[in-house]
């Protein structure tokens, strides 16, 4: 191998070594009594030099030289070439890096293969006393716990601001081993008030002092100390580029934690869930939970393409990135078109020198090799500047601020995958760019006029090709965009636009009382509802678009004593709630004061009766499932939890609406009185109906809120302001496939334009003898349009054909009642491509109109 690498790398030390070793057989047959002749010098050489010569690859570095020497002779054609891959390149890696950000990005832990995240009974958290079973349990070598959906209220000195937080045991940063990038994470030896930031948090808004290590910050109006600064590019366990700004030990025992547990090392993941559901089964008869886990426990990895095999949710999106990866590799194939169209122009002007080699004894094979290193050449340069693209478009992406919820944060970054992507569309581009090309050129020898004219043919079949790949990108682009327009007029089942929510995170420390947290709501809803212009107010464990909650429950119903297992989205309410936000009431009625001291009672939305409650009335029936709460233990010890049945009479059936998506299926929903159920999360919202604009009741409402409790965290908003997340696939898929759908369409215009061009040009000395012999410019220039227009013709045929079944699986993604066959989505395609074709043949036109005939006569 030393050998073969220099020979390979080394030729000038190789050609020193020959001549030494040749003069050192001179001087020795010369030495000779009787010399002994060596030959001819030149022809020892040259056999020695046949045995060291690597053909191929000499071929090949010569092949490249002299491609970069005849590429810089035509810098406009390389412009073009190099803007089109680039486009085309650039594109692919930068939604390949995003798919790959998603997908298969891992948290910023040690060993992150090792880690695995449990479920128990199909729940995503586990309560504190299961969390402490399976840590004292020794099946795992480690395990750890988050809760990741909190908030804590932040005192700047000047006003109180919410943060999302992250509650955490107190092994999470030793049991993960998270690295820092100031201090440390905290241990079981610090005290309960500690936390760790984040870095955009510390950078931000605490200027990225480091000597805010050891330093206390108030937090829920308590002093905690921090010990440590996350890395800038942290990535939490459950990704998806959401990042908290604070974490803090779980102190209060009610806070559920998702379970995270490191196997043993040569654990296998099969061991791993052996051992759970045995363990299960011993959890299910010591800890008293309202479910039972044996043989519902799940274990899944974390990251890597198994996290993808096991998580349905990972799938849909993966399905997604799939279709997405099609869409913008066809815009790519769009680029190569055009390249190769620049190729075949270019081979035009090349003939003469083509059939000199090829007459001088060149072989084909040879020839061939030649051509295809300028494409590899450009599809090289291309794929640079596509990665130099690609990290300028993640740059952007990971600074948008999605109308989101939750804070999120993208890390996208240019690994050896993106690297490797990118790698393999430039070889691909150099085949699709050049061969073709190539091949052509030679075919031929001196060009006769039949074999030019075989020549454009080609570059008009390539342009109608690139018309029908538009066809299909233009397409699935207006889909989603009429799938964005579609949603915005589909009603979510309340009112958006005459609303004001309203969003507090009480002090826990403050609140821990049921009583006191009821005091407030009271007290803030009779202020609320005082303000001028309020027409009712409402307080709400949750408010639609902006957070859900999921229960199942094995359910009786008494009047037929038939068990069923339901699963619904959940909610806790006050009077008013349904009239706030104009919900309609379809049986029965709304929750009233009077409930407050009555019979449990819940109120159900119309798909809840239809599934799970069958024929008849709704209202009136019992429904009873197995309910868990902390009650005090009969030693007087901490709170145990217990289980009992609850009972629930309904009372009224209300109109379906969306929970999540704008576009999503009617799903059973179930409320309960928020006067009964006592709201222990810190978390309230508020709705209120306005008579006047909801944009200028905000401020009222804030002071209202800051002046009944000035430590809490408060946001105040219109409704529809706050709904970003039901938008949100559908602005994600109109915004990405329609940018896509555009680029294909200026890469094919830019094709068409092309071969216009050259067809003009080529047609010069015939449109000349036409203007002689009395041709109007009317006849000219429908005679060049004519031509536009049957490409476009043929290639939105084919593409239409093409794209009625290409589009068939992105049902999924669209709202009820779009479907991917929709013909005003292809009117509006052909529309737009019919448009584009006479911009993009107008220079041809106006070029064709100024012939002078005298001057034609004589063109060549």
């Amino acid at each position: 191998m030393r050998r073969f690498f220099l020979k390979l790398l080394r030729r000038r030390t190789l050609h020193q070594d020959l001549e030494a070793e040749l003069a050192f057989h001179r001087e020795m047959s010369q030495a000779h009594a009787n010399p002994i002749p060596l030959g001819r010098i030149e022809t020892i050489q040259e056999q020695a030099l046949d045995q060291w010569r690597f053909t191929f690859f000499e071929n090949l570095g010569r092949d490249l030289v002299y491609a970069l020497r005849g590429l810089r002779r035509s810098p406009g054609f390389v412009c073009s070439a190099l803007l089109s891959l680039a486009l085309g390149i650039g594109v692919n890696t930068a939604i390949f890096s995003l798919a790959v950000e998603f997908l298969f990005s891992e948290p910023s832990v040690t060993d992150a293969g090792s880690l695995a995240a449990i479920r128990f009974g199909g729940n995503s958290h586990a309560d504190r006393d299961t969390f402490e079973f399976l840590q004292s349990s020794g099946l795992f070598q480690s395990v750890a716990g988050e809760n990741e959906e909190t908030f804590v209220n932040w005192n700047d000195g000047t006003e109180t601001r919410r943060l999302f937080a992250v509650q955490a045991s107190r092994n999470y940063f030793t049991a993960l081993g998270i690295p820092m990038a100031l201090g440390r994470g905290w241990n079981e030896s610090d005290p309960s008030e500690v936390t760790v930031l984040r870095y955009d948090f510390w950078r931000k808004n605490l200027q990225a002092d480091p000597s805010i290590l050891g330093r206390a910050i108030s937090l829920e109006g308590k002093a905690y100390t921090v010990v440590g600064v996350l890395p800038e590019n942290h990535r939490t366990l459950i990704g998806f580029g959401y990042a908290p700004d604070i974490y803090l030990p779980a102190i209060r025992r009610e806070v559920v934690l998702a379970v995270y547990a490191r196997l043993k090392p040569g654990m296998t993941r099969g061991e791993a869930r052996a051992g759970l559901d045995t363990l299960s089964v011993r959890i299910d008869s010591a800890v008293p939970h309202p479910y039972k886990f044996a043989h519902h426990t799940q274990l899944s990895p974390i990251a890597g393409f198994a996290r993808l095999q096991e998580e349905p949710q990972l799938q849909t999106i993966g399905i997604f990135f799939a279709m997405l990866l099609v869409v913008v590799g066809l815009v790519l194939l769009i680029a190569c078109v055009n390249v190769a169209n620049l190729l075949l122009a270019r081979a035009s002007n090349r003939r003469q020198e083509i059939a000199i080699r090829l007459s001088l004894g060149a072989s084909r094979s040879r020839l061939l090799q030649q051509l295809l290193a300028e494409s590899l050449v450009l599809s090289t340069l291309g794929a640079g500047l596509g990665l130099v693209l690609a990290q300028l478009t993640a740059s952007l992406l990971a600074r948008i601020q999605l109308p989101l919820p939750l804070p999120l944060k993208l890390q996208i970054e240019l690994d050896w995958r993106v690297t490797i992507y990118a790698a393999l569309l430039g070889g691909v581009a150099t085949l699709v760019c050049g061969l073709l090309p190539a091949w052509q050129s030679v075919r031929e020898s001196l060009s006769t006029g039949v074999r030019r004219e075989r020549r454009l043919r080609l570059r008009r079949f390539l342009v109608a090709a690139q018309v029908s790949i538009s066809v299909v990108v233009l397409t699935t682009g207006f889909l989603f965009l009429r799938n964005l327009l579609s949603s915005t007029s589909i009603s979510p089942g309340f009112d958006l636009h005459q609303t004001v929510r309203a969003e507090v995170f009480l002090p826990p420390a403050s609140y821990d009382q049921p009583e006191r947290k009821e005091e407030f709501i009271r007290q803030a809803l009779r202020e609320l509802r005082a303000l001028p212009g309020i027409q009712s107010a409402a307080a709400a464990g949750l408010v639609p678009f902006t957070d859900m909650m999921r229960m199942g429950f094995d359910v009786t119903l008494p009047d037929t004593r038939e068990k069923k297992h339901v699963e619904f989205s959940w909610n806790q309410v006050s009077t008013e709630y349904f009239q706030a936000m104009q919900i309609p009431v379809l049986q029965g009625r709304p929750f009233t004061d009077a409930d407050r001291t009555g019979e449990p009672v819940a109120i159900v939305n119309q798909t809840f009766a239809q599934r799970y409650l069958g024929p008849g009335p709704a209202v009136g029936r019992v429904v009873t499932w197995r309910k868990g709460r902390l009650g005090p233990a009969p030693t007087g010890d901490a709170p145990k939890w217990q289980e009992e049945d609850s009972p629930h009479r309904i009372v009224g059936v209300v109109a379906d609406t969306k929970t999540i998506t704008i576009g999503e299926d009617p799903s059973p929903q179930l409320y309960e009185a928020l006067s009964q159920t006592g709201n222990t999360r810190p978390r309230l919202q508020f709705v209120l109906r306005s008579a006047t604009p909801p944009a200028t009741q905000l401020r009222a409402v804030r002071d209202v809120l800051r002046r009944l409790e000035p430590t809490a965290g408060l946001e105040v908003a219109t409704l529809y302001s706050s709904i970003g997340l039901a938008f949100l696939p559908s602005q994600v898929g109109a915004g990405l496939l329609g940018a896509v759908g555009l680029l294909g369409l200026l890469l094919a215009a830019i094709g068409l334009y092309g071969v216009m061009s050259f067809s003009v040009a080529r047609r010069t000395r015939e449109i000349g003898i036409r203007v002689a012999v009395g041709a109007n410019p009317r006849a000219i220039s429908g005679m060049v349009l004519r031509d536009s227009i049957q490409l476009i013709a043929w290639g939105s045929f084919i593409g239409l054909t093409i794209a009625l079944f290409v589009t068939k699986p992105l049902t999924m993604f669209l709202v009820p009642g779009l479907r991917p066959n929709d013909p005003l989505t292809y009117l509006a395609v052909i529309v737009v491509l019919a448009v584009t074709g006479v911009l993009a043949t107008l220079e041809p036109v106006r070029r064709a109109l100024t012939i002078d005939p005298a001057t034609s006569l004589r063109y060549e």
